[in-house]
C-alpha cells in the first residue's frame, strides 16, 4: 500500500495529462501547494511543471508558470497589488503576451455584457 503523499502526487500527475485544460490547469496549481507541503517532491514537481509549460492551452501554461515561480520562491505579485477582472491585464503579462490588447479586452467584455442584457430583456418580453 502506498503512502497518501505518493497517491496524491500520482493523482496530480495523472490530472496534468487530462483531456480537459481546466483539470490540467488546476493540477498545476495543486502541484505548487503539494510541493510546498512535501519538499521532498519539489524536484519532481518542477519537472512536471516544466513539461506543462509546453501545453497547448495558454491557461495551463500560465498556471504552470505561476506554480513554478511559487515553488522556486519567486514573488508572483508585488505586495499590495491585486489582479482584477474584466479586461485588466497586469503589466508583466502584457509583456509576455503582446497580442493581448487591454482596450480590446475591455471592449469585448462590454460587448458581452450588452449581449447578455439584450437577451435578458428579450426573454422578459417573450415570457
Amino acid at each position: 500500500m502506498q503512502s497518501p503523499e505518493v497517491e496524491e502526487f500520482q493523482r496530480i500527475q495523472k490530472e496534468l495529462m487530462d483531456e480537459d485544460p481546466i483539470v490540467r490547469g488546476m493540477a498545476a496549481v495543486d502541484l505548487a501547494d503539494f510541493a510546498s507541503e512535501h519538499p521532498e517532491y519539489k524536484d519532481r514537481s518542477i519537472l512536471l511543471l516544466q513539461k506543462a509549460m509546453n501545453d497547448p492551452d495558454y491557461d495551463v501554461v500560465f498556471s504552470a508558470k505561476k506554480s513554478l515561480d511559487l515553488i522556486e520562491g519567486k514573488q508572483v505579485m508585488e505586495p499590495g497589488k491585486r489582479v482584477i477582472g474584466f479586461g485588466y491585464i497586469p503589466e508583466e503579462y502584457r509583456e509576455e503576451r503582446p497580442e493581448i490588447n487591454q482596450k480590446q479586452m475591455i471592449l469585448s467584455c462590454v460587448c458581452c455584457i450588452a449581449v447578455i442584457v439584450t437577451i435578458i430583456i428579450l426573454m422578459v418580453y417573450i415570457i
